[in-house]
């Protein structure tokens, strides 16, 4: 082990010995380091003192605050007119006023010559008479027309209705009258029924009455074979001895045959009877009959007059419901016709009335009258001048004054109606006067004022927003076109928790901190001081001061304000 490290100790000092320019470089290059680490330290410390000697704070105090926005304003009337007329071309032929007199409303300004305008305006109202006029013969022809329509349409309607009526009329009455053939055709097939009935039984008894009267003539017939002859007969033979038989057969002979022809005259009565009843019911059957065969085709007629009387009322109705849609037609273009021609009246005198009323309005403003109370603060014109246009005289309220400003596009969104103004001029020296915001313009001004009395931008920017401020503070010192340093409060604070507006900060997470300085003793009993960052929350903004609140902030305690970065001693040192 031994041999080894001596043997490493001979190889370094060979190697020395071979570098030995390296080794003296590398030897003052740790010497210079070690003096430079030693001169850092030092500028350190100094630098550290310095900053501690440097540093500077304040205490949190409670304050008043107030947030403003600060403008340029102008001292302006709230009650301006600037005049002009439409007399273009025409002679001024006086002037009334001058630039500083008061004038109250109706006063008359300025007149102007206004021959021509009446010399036009005869013409224009004759022509307008002439139109209206032709127009209301127009209107009254479309009229007539219009009432001869509605008289037509009345009768044709009204005739036509009652054709209709009465054809109606006519087809009810036919189909009564058939309804009651009808019924009564009915009737008689009744009749008629019942009636062959009638016949039909005296038939069969008459069919009966003669076979009985045949049997019966049947039993005569043998009687008188058996008895050989009638009664006159079998007398005869008895007398004259042909027939002989017994006085007591003779008795029963003679009471038979009596019998047997009594019975067959009784039979032959019975159906001659039976006979003529059935001759009878056969007459009424056939009588029954034939009337209903009449009846018949008196129901068929009756049936075609029906029908035929019911297809007149339908072209009756048909021609009814056509006339109605005739007339109305032309009744309705009748009413086009006349409202056609009223509009054509109407719009025939309308060049005529507008021309009318121009001359009209031009003739009223021969004399141009103050519309308002005020001071004339500019005339324009003279007597014998020839307007060409422009404005002929201003007046101004000057007991009706306002504040107006333009506010930069930076700041006009914070600005609302019934914000309280602070604000100052050279004429009211510090006196503080109030006013309100009254009027924010929703679209930016396109060009300063011509009048020169207003700036065009008040924050430098391109694009402005115009103002109007209210003034509460009675004072007769304001003038027109003064100009008036505003303070625009936003919001308003009393006794809050504050400290200067460089004294909050943003720590590393962006969260608004303050920075309390406080001494600290040292493990060596040196005091030094030091920072410790405390969260805050921020309130109201004012000029230089801002409203802190949050645990750990308290009145009276310091708090750091940041300065520019300080010089670097060792940077300096080292030349960097």
């Amino acid at each position: 082990m031994k041999e080894k490290v001596k043997h490493g100790l001979k190889s370094a000092g060979k190697w020395i010995r071979k570098h030995k320019v390296l080794v003296i470089l590398l030897i003052v290059i740790c010497l210079i380091g070690s003096c430079a680490l030693r001169v850092r330290q030092a500028g350190q410390e100094m630098e550290e003192a310095l900053s501690q000697a440097a540093l500077q704070t304040a205490q949190a105090e409670y304050r008043d605050l107030t947030s403003t926005i600060n403008a340029t304003g102008y001292v302006q009337s709230d009650h301006t007119r600037s005049l002009t007329t439409t007399l273009v071309n025409t002679e001024v032929t006086a002037v009334n006023v001058e630039v500083g007199d008061v004038v109250q409303e109706g006063d008359p300004l300025c007149s102007f010559d206004t021959e021509e305008i009446e010399n036009s305006l005869a013409d224009a109202r004759e022509s307008l008479n002439v139109a209206q006029a032709q127009g209301s013969l127009s209107v009254q022809g479309a009229q007539r027309s219009l009432n001869d329509a509605v008289n037509a349409q009345n009768y044709q309607v009204g005739t036509a209705g009652k054709n209709r009526d009465y054809s109606w009329t006519t087809y009810e009455e036919a189909a009564a009258d058939y309804n009651e053939a009808v019924a009564d055709l009915e009737s008689k097939k009744q009749e008629e029924s019942d009636k062959k009935h009638e016949m039909d039984d005296a038939e069969s008894r008459m069919n009966r009455a003669q076979d009985e009267m045949e049997e019966s003539a049947r039993r005569y017939a043998e009687a008188q074979a058996a008895a050989g002859g009638d009664i006159g007969d079998l007398v005869e033979g008895v007398q004259d001895g042909s027939i002989s038989v017994s006085s007591g057969n003779l008795s029963e002979v003679a009471s038979s045959l009596s019998e047997a022809y009594s019975d067959y005259t009784e039979k032959q009565a019975e159906a001659q009877a039976a006979s003529t009843e059935y001759s009878s019911a056969s007459a009424a059957y056939q009588q029954a009959k034939t009337e209903r065969e009449a009846l018949e085709n008196s129901v068929d007629s009756m049936k075609s007059a029906m029908d035929s009387s019911y297809h007149t009322y339908e072209q009756q109705e048909d021609a009814y419901n056509n006339t109605v849609i005739t007339q109305n037609s032309s009744v309705a273009g009748m009413q086009d016709s006349l409202t056609n021609s009223r509009l054509s009246a109407s719009v025939g005198t309308q060049a005529q009335e507008s021309q009318v009323r121009t001359y009209e309005r031009q003739l009223e403003e021969g004399v141009l009258t103050a519309p308002i109370g005020g001071t004339v603060t500019a005339v324009n014109v003279q007597e014998g001048d020839t307007y060409t246009g422009g404005v002929i005289v201003t007046i101004q309220d000057c007991d009706a004054f306002v504040l107006e400003a333009e506010i930069d596009e930076y700041d006009i969104s914070d600005i609302r109606e019934g914000m309280k103004v602070i604000f100052r001029t050279d004429a009211t020296r510090e006196e503080e006067l109030e006013g309100e915001i009254i009027f924010v313009s929703p679209v930016p001004t396109s060009a300063a004022s011509s009048s020169g009395s207003m700036a065009a931008s008040a924050g430098g920017g391109d694009v402005t927003y115009q103002i109007k401020a209210a003034i509460h503070t009675d004072t007769d010192r304001l003038r027109l076109g003064m100009t008036a340093k505003m303070n625009i409060v936003l919001s308003e604070a009393e006794h809050v928790l504050t400290v200067p507006y460089d004294a909050v900060q943003t720590d590393e997470n962006g969260n608004d901190v303050v920075y309390i300085v406080e001494d600290v003793a040292g493990e060596d009993g040196k005091m030094t001081r030091q920072q410790r960052p405390v969260p805050v929350t921020v309130g109201i903004e004012g000029d230089y001061y801002v409203e802190i609140s949050g645990e750990g902030v308290t009145e009276g305690m310091t708090v750091a304000i940041p300065q520019e970065e300080s010089l670097n001693l060792m940077d300096l040192m080292m030349g960097q």
